[in-house]
């Protein structure tokens, strides 16, 4: 008996030390959009009460149904979708091939990005 919970702790040991850490920092997470503001006309579009979610896992970014990859430079997260959800405006992208965002601001409970187009406001989840 003692050797088989020897040999399952060390089993349990092995496992968990194979799992690639999230080195995202702040940035990884489940985020809710808040708003859309749109550059040119000032305009808002509250979002708050919506589903509209991004998530942040290793390097995979997954924005509403579409998939894809990012990169954080300094301040600034590049985004590559690879599947595009519906209507990817509706999430703040414009260019979903190669969408550049400026971060304005990051931290553990929220994060403002700007692109060309918009800037969109988010809320930790």
């Amino acid at each position: 008996m003692k050797k088989s919970i020897i040999i399952l702790l060390l089993t349990l040991a092995a496992l968990v030390s194979c799992q690639k850490e999230d080195e995202n920092g702040d940035l990884g997470g489940f985020w809710k959009l808040q708003q859309i503001e749109m550059n040119e006309t000032g305009s808002v579009i509250v979002t708050r009460n919506e589903d509209r979610f991004w998530r942040v896992q290793l390097e995979l970014i997954q924005i509403g149904e579409g998939k894809g990859r990012f990169q954080h430079v300094g301040d600034s997260l590049f985004v590559q979708l690879i599947t595009m959800p519906n209507s990817p405006k509706n999430f703040g992208i414009y260019n979903p091939k190669d969408e550049r965002f400026g971060v304005l601001h990051l931290d553990r409970n929220g994060m403002v990005l700007r692109s060309d187009s918009v800037t969109l406001t988010f809320k930790k989840f």
